[in-house]
């Protein structure tokens, strides 16, 4: 795998390292691609998880809204995203998926959690899906309802009380904050006691130590066992682009991206779209 730069994606890798047995080779932040000798030994295997990579042959698994409506074109045929399941494009923004990768994949593995309750709130951290929950009701009730048969009443119980912010703050953010990964800026923020998501952005040259604390709060109340660290070798800089997505817009989009190079992209609001431009 190569993952995300967030707590998100450093769950997603400990969920399927722990039932698939799938290796961690590196690391994307959107901008920056951080290479083992695995990714190179392995490249034609590779599979990029909680990131949306728009090169054929790559595949991926991701939630941001990649389409400017309901239609998937062809280029994105290697890209699992639940909003091009569901065909919600930037057209349907308020629709969009509202949780995170690795509840994706304990949905899509019917994998039952264990009744403990910082485990439980470590998943609800991830990408701030408690605060969605809370601040996004209607869309979060109606996601729940494409994704069935699983106990979602459990793991949402009591999310919108003072009660289980006390907890969330008490027992999950303050073990974060002294790992190092809770950062207070956030543009959401809960309902009751103001708390922000507080999304772990840590950089694998220097947060070695940060990864590997939060490996440990997942198989300690999680069990799931963490994936080995890559050993980095070396980096490769991309050139990241913010524009209108009235300028990119096109009857080939996103095609026209994709065949002037970019490598991954994100529609990130009806108006706004990033891209990187990454030669790998």
């Amino acid at each position: 795998m190569v993952i995300s730069t967030d707590t998100d994606g450093l769950l997603s890798a400990t969920f399927l390292h722990h039932h698939l047995g799938w290796r961690v080779s590196g690391y994307y932040d959107g901008a920056t691609l951080w290479l083992s000798t695995l990714t190179d030994k392995q490249r034609e295997r590779l599979v990029w998880i909680d990131l949306d990579i728009c090169r054929p042959e790559c595949p991926a698994l991701g939630h941001h809204i990649l389409t400017l409506t309901g239609a998937v074109p062809a280029a994105l045929g290697q890209v699992c995203n639940p909003n091009l399941l569901a065909g919600i494009g930037a057209d349907d923004f308020t629709s969009k998926y509202p949780f995170s990768t690795v509840l994706l994949l304990v949905w899509l593995h019917e994998a039952t959690l264990r009744r403990d309750l910082t485990a439980r709130l470590l998943v609800l951290h991830a990408d701030s899906s408690w605060i969605n929950y809370q601040q996004y009701g209607d869309n979060c009730h109606s996601w729940l309802q494409r994704l069935p048969g699983y106990d979602w009443r459990w793991l949402f119980s009591q999310v919108g009380t003072e009660r289980f912010e006390e907890r969330m703050r008490d027992q999950l953010h303050s073990r974060l904050e002294h790992l190092g990964a809770h950062h207070p800026q956030s543009r959401t923020s809960s309902r009751h006691l103001g708390l922000t998501g507080g999304q772990l952005r840590f950089n694998p040259d220097w947060d070695e130590d940060i990864i590997l604390g939060l490996y440990g709060l997942a198989g300690t109340y999680l069990k799931w066992s963490p994936p080995p660290a890559p050993a980095i070798t070396r980096r490769v800089e991309g050139r990241r682009t913010m524009a209108s997505l009235e300028s990119v817009a096109s009857e080939d989009f996103p095609g026209k991206l994709i065949s002037d190079g970019v490598f991954s992209y994100a529609i990130v609001n009806r108006e706004t779209i990033n891209f990187t431009h990454l030669d790998w």
